[in-house]
């Protein structure tokens, strides 16, 4: 295959062309300090702090409003990024099938529950993460990679922890229904299934 992991470096967030590289890792810095994933004392108590003040009718539930108004009100999260509420979608839809395929999840499929919320909160991070890059290489805006920004974007990619050696080739694993583009699920597989990231995932840490 045409692209070899490597350790990641620092990204230049977050996908703002306006803002200087400094600027984008102080945003990053700041998503990072906003969502609570970790396995510390102190973050475990931060996550049930905010499951309680996201539920504002006390019903031990969350709806995916009650999630949008609560990273816009208790986290600023809508400060980020235009596409927060695509994120929250992507993050809850994913919160709850590995909740019920666990065994675990809230009955009904408009709710989460506190674990599910906790699951959420570290995909909500995750989606952060794959939708920067995304923007970043997306550099016309529509929503779509082609294979000329893919091109361009190789050594970026790279600094986080891809280094593609036949661009040819991880295009097409890319593309693989051959379109000529690229959507945000297609290049979110694709990252997942080659771990780029920024720094780690401090949740599979003890």
């Amino acid at each position: 295959m045409g692209c070899t992991s490597s350790k990641s470096t620092t990204l230049s967030l977050v996908g703002d062309d306006t803002k200087s590289i400094e600027e984008r890792k102080a945003a990053w810095e700041e998503i990072r300090a906003a969502i609570p994933r970790s396995k510390s004392v102190e973050d475990k108590e931060h996550r049930m702090v905010l499951f309680k003040k996201f539920d504002q009718n006390n019903s031990g539930k969350l709806s995916l409003e009650e999630v949008y108004a609560g990273c816009v009100n208790e986290m600023d999260l809508d400060k980020f990024t235009t596409r927060l509420h695509n994120i929250l979608q992507r993050a809850f839809t994913k919160a709850k099938g590995v909740g019920k395929a666990a065994g675990g999840g809230e009955g009904s499929p408009d709710y989460v529950g506190y674990l599910e919320f906790c699951l959420m909160l570290c995909y909500i991070y995750d989606y952060f993460e794959l939708t920067v890059m995304f923007d970043n290489v997306d550099t016309s805006g529509n929503g779509l990679i082609n294979y000329q920004e893919f091109h361009d974007a190789a050594p970026m990619i790279g600094s986080w922890g891809c280094i593609i050696y036949d661009i040819p080739a991880e295009w097409k694993e890319l593309d693989r229904n051959n379109t000529g583009d690229v959507t945000f699920d297609e290049f979110a597989t694709w990252a997942v299934s080659h771990k780029l990231d920024a720094d780690g995932d401090a949740d599979k840490t003890a």
